[in-house]
């Protein structure tokens, strides 16, 4: 089975470039969703004219006709469960799952109960079918679905702060080293629900709404969450062929693990300007109450640089995967990279993998590998 992944998508309405007649750098890249057998995203918005604005540090929500345009770029199915599916309360997310559902665009991670929230969504493509989960772990306060509450698929992440005394007071200012370990009960939850998936279909997705964004991580703890290898690994290990990040707005590394492959963020893919995400609500108010405790450029140059992960399921060695990058413009649309920007973004992403496994190759046709023991040794001589 021949996925096509994306990170983030917020699809607004706005205007769409037509493409060029040869398809060339700084064209529209909505073609490359297109070759496989489904096609995924993150619905980083509500899709609703109507509910209550939560508060929070982003609210946005986008127009119900977003589904439509999300079924004309080739999707099937995109993920529920972040940190905006209920900015406009349990309304907005119900106006969500019902335009998705009217516009034929599968969808999991929310639900009326949680058991409707965790409940996988099968899909049959190829001859075989694939179960595919969304959950949450950067969850505002009531976002998680509960009996008697609607909401979103939860995986909580407990915190705590390791401070020197000694370091810190030759080195005022310096933040306290953050500790995070996915809340036990929640991972029991999800993997009971990925092994009984995994017995009934061919395949299991899961889209994991997680980790930190580039301009809140300090460069001393990144890229990564101390929770974030461990938990996909239980996953994994639980039967997830494929765990899809996504969150923090960049491209994070992936890893080949046991039989399965971790996507740690996929970055953006398509971010329309929409109702609470727009050039005045980013500018910093100099009367703003209360002020925000942080300062961060929300976007800047990891932002604009991302890919289309095409990931083959099924083959004997475990995930195949490759990278497509892509660049996003000022408007946060998609478009073919600049020769120079896609050599850049894969050569980053290279760096990042082999940090976190030195075998791990990214050829400059976007293809990942694990390389042979004996050749990792020649190449680190």
């Amino acid at each position: 089975m021949e996925l096509v992944v994306v990170g983030d998508v917020v699809p607004a309405g706005r205007p769409r470039r037509p493409a060029g007649a040869r398809g060339g750098p700084g064209d529209p890249a909505f073609g490359l969703l297109q070759g496989g057998d489904l096609a995924i995203g993150n619905l980083e918005v509500p899709l609703t004219g109507g509910g209550v604005r939560a508060e929070k540090l982003v609210t946005m929500r986008a127009p119900e006709s977003g589904a439509a345009e999300l079924a004309a770029f080739g999707f099937d199915l995109v993920s529920l469960a972040t940190n905006h599916a209920l900015d406009f309360g349990a309304e907005g997310l119900r106006d969500t799952m019902r335009a998705l559902d009217a516009a034929g665009v599968g969808h999991a991670g929310g639900g009326e109960t949680i058991e409707a929230a965790i409940r996988p969504r099968v899909v049959s493509a190829a001859g075989q079918t694939l179960a595919f989960f969304s959950f949450c772990s950067a969850l505002p306060l009531g976002f998680n679905a509960t009996a008697e509450r609607p909401g979103i698929g939860p995986i909580r992440v407990r915190q705590s702060f390791e401070f020197d005394s000694t370091f810190l007071d030759e080195t005022p200012g310096t933040p306290p080293f953050v500790h995070s370990n996915a809340h036990e009960p929640d991972v029991r939850a999800a993997a009971a629900q990925i092994a009984e998936a995994k017995r009934h279909n061919d395949f299991v997705a899961v889209a994991l709404h997680w980790g930190v964004p580039f301009c809140y991580l300090p460069a001393t703890q990144g890229p990564l969450a101390e929770y974030q290898r461990p938990l996909a690994r239980q996953l994994v290990d639980a039967g997830a062929d494929l765990v899809i990040g996504h969150h923090p707005h960049c491209l994070h590394p992936a890893e080949f693990y046991g039989n399965g492959l971790i996507l740690y963020s996929t970055g953006n893919f398509l971010f329309d300007w929409c109702d609470g995400w727009n050039a005045e609500s980013m500018t910093a108010q100099e009367n703003a109450h209360p002020a925000p405790p942080y300062q961060a450029a929300l976007v800047d140059g990891p932002w604009f640089e991302s890919a289309v992960f095409r990931v083959r399921l099924g083959g004997e060695d475990g995930p195949a995967l490759r990278l497509d990058p892509v660049e996003l413009d000022h408007d946060s649309q998609p478009i073919l990279p600049r020769p120079e920007a896609a050599a850049s973004i894969l050569a980053r992403f290279s760096e990042m993998c082999r940090q976190l496994d030195p075998s791990i190759v990214v050829g400059q046709d976007g293809s990942v590998r694990r390389a042979a023991k004996n050749t990792v040794n020649e190449e680190e001589a």
